[in-house]
């Protein structure tokens, strides 16, 4: 997680009050205590980081005098989270281990700044919620860069790196998330498009290959520093499936930011470093489904019959 700067999202959430407390308020104290135990200091600050949806995340500062050291704590604390998917907290753990390994193949090994687990409680059985707690990486998120080519590639490249790390046997396989909804948005120009999409959602995924997968791939998950990527955070659904997952969920979130141009831009240049010329619009389509469009995005609606329209 961010120690630079906040963890935002490009389009940004607003939260009731209640939820708000839930997920920003301060950490318990039996959640701390944990937290000292686990890195022999004293938790001396705490700050919640913003973003997050379905848990609560702390930066905090741990030891004391110039030892003074960065974690980050995610606490499952909704619920709905620990009901429906019980087994991501876990699954987090098994990510953050695979990917804070510091051996040549691994993901530090492959260039790829992830990390590190320092502790977890998968079940809640010490804190009463799951919680997994990691190492704080620099930097902060870039959307808006100066040069949008070099981010661009820098972006593609990241993602080459992440698949060509293994995934193992016992890590989730990947399926794709449920709609959003079953019917085209109504504020929709293109209707037709988004019932491609809802039966492309119903059939067969177009063959690919099995690699480690992010699942969340996108520039809100990126950190910065002057340029170069220092930290690639939220592994929390990190599963074994096909690399197009990745390359179009970020193609969705950069199209609603920046428009279709930049996600094609993209696009090209993912396929320019891995020779794959063979982009099925499954990928996109699948994906944009499963997002929130309650509200009018008529990028997303350009998207989606941009995508229809290549079948």
């Amino acid at each position: 997680m961010t120690i630079d700067g906040d963890r935002t999202t490009p389009y940004g959430h607003e939260l009731d009050p209640d939820l708000h407390q839930e997920l920003r308020g301060e950490v318990p104290p039996e959640a701390l205590a944990w937290v000292e135990q686990a890195v022999g200091a004293p938790v001396v600050a705490q700050r919640a980081l913003e973003g997050g949806m379905s848990s609560a995340v702390h930066l905090l500062t741990t030891g004391a005098g110039p030892g003074l050291e960065q974690v980050v704590l995610r606490r499952y604390v909704l619920d709905w989270v620990v009901i429906e998917e019980p087994h991501i907290p876990g699954n987090e753990a098994l990510a953050l281990r695979l990917v804070g390994d510091t051996s040549p193949t691994s993901a530090k090994g492959a260039g790829i700044p992830a990390p590190r687990l320092i502790a977890s409680d998968p079940d809640g059985s010490q804190l009463g919620v799951p919680a997994t707690l990691m190492t704080a990486l620099p930097g902060s998120l870039v959307w808006d860069p100066p040069e949008r080519t070099p981010w661009l590639r820098a972006l593609a490249e990241l993602a080459v790196r992440i698949h060509a790390l293994p995934a193992p046997s016992d890590l989730a396989d990947w399926a794709p998330y449920e709609p959003y909804a079953r019917t085209p948005p109504s504020w929709s120009k293109h209707p037709d498009a988004w019932l491609t999409a809802y039966e492309l959602w119903d059939g067969p995924p177009p063959p690919s290959e099995r690699v480690l997968v992010h699942r969340d791939f996108h520039p809100g998950n990126v950190l910065w520093t002057d340029g170069v990527i220092t930290g690639v955070i939220d592994w929390v659904s990190t599963c074994a499936g096909p690399p197009e997952e990745d390359i179009g969920h970020c193609r969705v979130n950069l199209a609603m930011h920046h428009g279709q141009d930049c996600a094609d831009g993209f696009l090209a240049i993912w396929q320019e470093l891995t020779g794959k010329r063979d982009y099925h619009p499954y990928w996109d389509l699948t994906n944009v489904v499963s997002f929130d469009h309650s509200q009018v995005e008529p990028r997303l609606d350009a998207f989606v019959a941009a995508a229809a329209a290549r079948l």
